[in-house]
């Protein structure tokens, strides 16, 4: 699906509102109340335990011989790491995090005496940010050798040309607490009425939004694969 811009949105709602020419919301107010919106839908997809569907996203990091620490993708949120996968060629498997009491002894140890193409990692608070660091350091070089697999917030709106990568369903519920917000900052009489719509659409964006999660049985995280080893 084309996610829609805010641009889209400001001159839709604007239009319906009839207030393109007037002054009474000011454009960052009207901002304000998208990314108001934005959180609530983000609030309603962790609430209904769905963020493995709508929130988890993928990148990839270059492994570099001899160092040690990486940086994570710009949209992480906090360190919520689903899962890391190491890849060189036919060596595939999944990075452990290396922890327990003695996770920095055993850092120190298989950084010395360990040349081992297996890997494990830990999270490290640089500053206000977080890295990633291999452990022991990384013996060869490898063009997308970690796949990371993380959860990440919504895409806020800052300007006319931001997209919100929300599912569809959610731009109408959007939409409508907009129109609702700013009816309530006028006191205007459809107050009442776009309140009863917004929370209507609510319900209508919770089935939706479940309805749409996948059938477990067809769910291939976790799933047993060790007869494509044995067949390779």
């Amino acid at each position: 699906m084309a996610y829609k811009t805010f641009g889209d949105l400001r001159t839709q709602v604007s239009r319906e509102l009839d207030i393109e020419d007037e002054e009474f919301i000011q454009p960052q107010e009207l901002i304000e109340y998208f990314n108001s919106a934005i959180r609530m839908v983000e609030s309603e997809i962790v609430k209904m335990g769905l963020r493995d569907k709508y929130l988890i996203v993928e990148d990839y990091i270059n492994v570099v011989a001899g160092q040690q620490d990486y940086d994570l993708p710009a949209d992480i949120v906090d360190t919520k790491i689903r899962k890391l996968v190491y890849r060189d060629n036919n060596t595939i498997y999944t990075l452990k995090p290396l922890k327990g009491e003695d996770s920095f002894e055993a850092e120190e140890i298989m950084n010395l005496y360990t040349s081992s193409e297996y890997y494990y990692y830990m999270i490290y608070k640089v500053g206000s940010d977080y890295k990633l660091r291999l452990v022991p350091k990384a013996s060869k070089s490898v063009t997308n050798g970690i796949r990371i697999i993380y959860f990440k917030d919504l895409n806020r709106y800052t300007d006319d040309l931001d997209e919100c990568d929300v599912p569809e369903i959610c731009y109408e519920y959007i939409l409508s607490y907009v129109r609702y917000r700013c009816y309530a900052k006028e006191t205007h009489v459809n107050t009442e009425g776009e309140k009863g719509a917004l929370n209507e659409l609510l319900g209508l964006m919770r089935e939706t939004l479940q309805g749409q999660v996948a059938d477990p049985d067809m769910d291939l995280i976790d799933q047993d694969l060790s007869h494509y080893g044995e067949s390779s």
